[in-house]
Protein backbone atom coordinates (compact mmCIF):
# COMPACT_ATOMS: atom_id res chain seq x y z
CA UNK A 1 0.00 0.00 0.00
CA UNK A 2 3.03 2.40 0.75
CA UNK A 3 4.15 1.93 -2.56
CA UNK A 4 0.82 2.53 -4.09
CA UNK A 5 0.52 5.79 -2.37
CA UNK A 6 3.99 6.64 -2.89
CA UNK A 7 3.27 6.01 -6.90
CA UNK A 8 0.02 8.16 -6.51
CA UNK A 9 1.57 11.09 -5.04
CA UNK A 10 4.74 11.56 -6.99
CA UNK A 11 3.57 10.29 -10.54
CA UNK A 12 3.05 14.22 -11.53
CA UNK A 13 7.09 14.76 -10.97
CA UNK A 14 8.26 11.95 -13.22
CA UNK A 15 8.06 12.80 -16.77
CA UNK A 16 7.02 9.75 -19.17
CA UNK A 17 9.04 10.31 -22.41
CA UNK A 18 6.54 10.73 -25.40
CA UNK A 19 5.51 12.63 -28.43
CA UNK A 20 1.85 13.37 -28.71
CA UNK A 21 0.26 14.17 -31.94
CA UNK A 22 -3.26 15.78 -32.41
CA UNK A 23 -5.64 15.74 -35.81
CA UNK A 24 -8.26 17.98 -35.86
CA UNK A 25 -11.40 17.97 -37.72
CA UNK A 26 -11.88 21.69 -39.56
CA UNK A 27 -15.81 22.25 -41.03
CA UNK A 28 -16.13 24.82 -43.43
CA UNK A 29 -18.21 27.70 -42.63
CA UNK A 30 -21.40 25.94 -44.28
CA UNK A 31 -20.82 23.30 -41.42
CA UNK A 32 -19.27 20.44 -43.90
CA UNK A 33 -16.33 18.62 -43.19
CA UNK A 34 -12.81 19.81 -44.47
CA UNK A 35 -11.55 16.94 -46.42
CA UNK A 36 -7.74 17.61 -48.14
CA UNK A 37 -7.61 13.52 -49.39
CA UNK A 38 -10.80 11.94 -50.87
CA UNK A 39 -12.72 10.65 -47.69
CA UNK A 40 -10.10 12.25 -45.61
CA UNK A 41 -10.82 13.14 -41.94
CA UNK A 42 -8.05 15.56 -40.52
CA UNK A 43 -7.32 19.46 -41.86
CA UNK A 44 -4.80 19.89 -39.42
CA UNK A 45 -2.07 17.65 -37.00
CA UNK A 46 -0.46 19.52 -33.96
CA UNK A 47 2.62 17.90 -32.04
CA UNK A 48 2.98 18.35 -27.82
CA UNK A 49 5.32 20.25 -27.08
CA UNK A 50 6.11 21.95 -23.07
CA UNK A 51 2.47 21.37 -22.05
CA UNK A 52 1.27 23.26 -25.20
CA UNK A 53 0.37 22.05 -29.17
CA UNK A 54 3.35 23.15 -31.95
CA UNK A 55 1.44 23.32 -34.98
CA UNK A 56 1.65 26.15 -38.50
CA UNK A 57 -1.43 28.18 -38.14
CA UNK A 58 -2.50 29.62 -41.59
CA UNK A 59 -2.51 33.02 -40.37
CA UNK A 60 0.30 33.29 -37.85
CA UNK A 61 2.89 30.19 -38.80
CA UNK A 62 4.73 28.23 -36.33
CA UNK A 63 3.36 28.93 -32.87
CA UNK A 64 2.67 26.91 -29.59
CA UNK A 65 -0.34 27.16 -28.46
CA UNK A 66 -2.56 26.11 -25.75
CA UNK A 67 -5.21 22.86 -26.55
CA UNK A 68 -7.67 25.55 -25.79
CA UNK A 69 -6.49 27.70 -28.99
CA UNK A 70 -5.88 24.56 -30.60
CA UNK A 71 -9.57 23.57 -30.30
CA UNK A 72 -10.98 27.00 -31.08
CA UNK A 73 -9.25 26.10 -34.55
CA UNK A 74 -10.99 22.65 -34.58
CA UNK A 75 -12.17 19.58 -33.10
CA UNK A 76 -9.35 17.60 -32.19
CA UNK A 77 -10.74 14.04 -33.22
CA UNK A 78 -7.63 11.62 -32.80
CA UNK A 79 -4.57 11.86 -30.41
CA UNK A 80 -1.43 9.23 -31.60
CA UNK A 81 1.20 9.09 -28.37
CA UNK A 82 4.28 8.12 -29.97
CA UNK A 83 5.97 6.26 -26.88
CA UNK A 84 9.36 5.67 -27.73
CA UNK A 85 10.48 9.03 -29.12
CA UNK A 86 11.69 11.75 -26.53
CA UNK A 87 9.60 15.03 -26.30
CA UNK A 88 10.98 17.76 -29.02
CA UNK A 89 13.61 20.32 -27.17
CA UNK A 90 14.18 23.58 -27.56
CA UNK A 91 16.39 23.19 -30.50
CA UNK A 92 14.54 20.86 -32.57
CA UNK A 93 11.82 23.51 -32.76
CA UNK A 94 13.49 26.86 -32.42
CA UNK A 95 14.56 26.71 -36.00
CA UNK A 96 10.80 26.38 -37.28
CA UNK A 97 9.19 29.02 -35.09
CA UNK A 98 7.58 31.91 -36.32
CA UNK A 99 8.17 30.66 -40.10
CA UNK A 100 5.07 31.69 -41.88
CA UNK A 101 2.59 29.24 -43.31
CA UNK A 102 2.89 27.80 -46.66
CA UNK A 103 -0.65 28.51 -48.20
CA UNK A 104 1.35 26.59 -51.74
CA UNK A 105 2.52 23.55 -49.78
CA UNK A 106 5.27 23.24 -50.95
CA UNK A 107 8.28 21.25 -50.11
CA UNK A 108 10.96 24.22 -49.01
CA UNK A 109 12.19 25.64 -45.73
CA UNK A 110 11.26 29.31 -45.98
CA UNK A 111 7.22 28.87 -45.35
CA UNK A 112 5.89 25.38 -43.98
CA UNK A 113 2.26 23.85 -43.17
CA UNK A 114 0.93 21.84 -40.37
CA UNK A 115 1.66 18.17 -41.98
CA UNK A 116 5.48 19.22 -43.57
CA UNK A 117 6.24 20.59 -39.85
CA UNK A 118 5.21 17.10 -38.21
CA UNK A 119 7.16 15.63 -41.53
CA UNK A 120 10.39 17.68 -40.35
CA UNK A 121 10.38 17.15 -36.86
CA UNK A 122 8.88 13.78 -35.45
CA UNK A 123 8.31 12.07 -39.39
CA UNK A 124 11.57 12.04 -40.12
CA UNK A 125 12.72 10.33 -36.73
CA UNK A 126 9.76 7.54 -37.69
CA UNK A 127 10.73 7.28 -41.41
CA UNK A 128 7.54 8.83 -42.52
CA UNK A 129 8.97 10.49 -45.54
CA UNK A 130 6.79 12.91 -48.27
CA UNK A 131 5.28 11.37 -51.29
CA UNK A 132 3.87 12.93 -54.37
CA UNK A 133 0.70 15.06 -53.63
CA UNK A 134 -2.61 14.61 -55.85
CA UNK A 135 -4.44 17.34 -54.89
CA UNK A 136 -7.46 14.88 -55.66
CA UNK A 137 -10.52 16.30 -53.30
CA UNK A 138 -12.61 18.36 -54.23
CA UNK A 139 -11.31 20.62 -51.74
CA UNK A 140 -8.11 22.13 -53.82
CA UNK A 141 -9.12 24.77 -56.45
CA UNK A 142 -7.67 24.35 -59.72
CA UNK A 143 -4.59 26.58 -59.21
CA UNK A 144 -3.28 23.15 -56.68
CA UNK A 145 -3.34 21.09 -59.80
CA UNK A 146 0.10 22.46 -60.73
CA UNK A 147 1.61 21.46 -57.81
CA UNK A 148 0.14 18.03 -58.59
CA UNK A 149 3.65 15.22 -58.10
CA UNK A 150 5.28 17.82 -56.08
CA UNK A 151 6.46 16.12 -53.01
CA UNK A 152 4.44 16.41 -49.47
CA UNK A 153 2.07 14.67 -47.37
CA UNK A 154 -1.38 15.32 -45.15
CA UNK A 155 -2.78 15.02 -41.78
CA UNK A 156 -4.62 11.72 -43.02
CA UNK A 157 -1.46 10.42 -44.23
CA UNK A 158 0.39 10.78 -40.90
CA UNK A 159 -2.32 9.41 -39.09
CA UNK A 160 -2.19 6.16 -41.37
CA UNK A 161 1.20 5.95 -41.66
CA UNK A 162 1.11 6.29 -37.75
CA UNK A 163 -1.37 3.64 -37.64
CA UNK A 164 0.42 1.25 -40.18
CA UNK A 165 3.39 1.99 -37.54
CA UNK A 166 1.05 0.23 -34.80
CA UNK A 167 0.57 3.45 -32.99
CA UNK A 168 -2.90 3.89 -31.54
CA UNK A 169 -4.86 6.28 -30.94
CA UNK A 170 -5.23 7.47 -27.14
CA UNK A 171 -9.08 7.52 -25.78
CA UNK A 172 -10.36 11.22 -25.56
CA UNK A 173 -11.76 11.73 -21.82
CA UNK A 174 -13.71 15.64 -22.70
CA UNK A 175 -16.87 13.51 -22.70
CA UNK A 176 -15.99 12.01 -19.29
CA UNK A 177 -14.49 14.83 -17.22
CA UNK A 178 -17.79 15.10 -15.27
CA UNK A 179 -17.29 11.68 -13.78
CA UNK A 180 -13.52 12.01 -13.09
CA UNK A 181 -14.40 15.61 -11.48
CA UNK A 182 -12.23 15.67 -8.11
CA UNK A 183 -15.37 14.96 -5.76
CA UNK A 184 -15.64 11.30 -7.07
CA UNK A 185 -11.90 10.91 -7.02
CA UNK A 186 -11.39 12.39 -3.84
CA UNK A 187 -12.90 10.05 -1.59
CA UNK A 188 -10.82 7.36 -3.74
CA UNK A 189 -7.55 8.42 -2.34
CA UNK A 190 -8.42 9.06 1.18
CA UNK A 191 -6.68 7.33 3.96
Amino acid sequence: MKYVLFFLLMAPVYSFAAIDVAFIELRGHDGQLVQLEPNGRFAHVAISYQGGWLHSHPCRGVEVISEDALEKMGSIKAIITIPDLNPLDETQVEKFLGKPYDHNFLWGDDKIYCAELFAKTVGKLLNIHPQPMTFASEFWPRRFWNFRGELGISPDDIFLALKQKGYRERGLLKNCSKLLSTSTIAPALEF
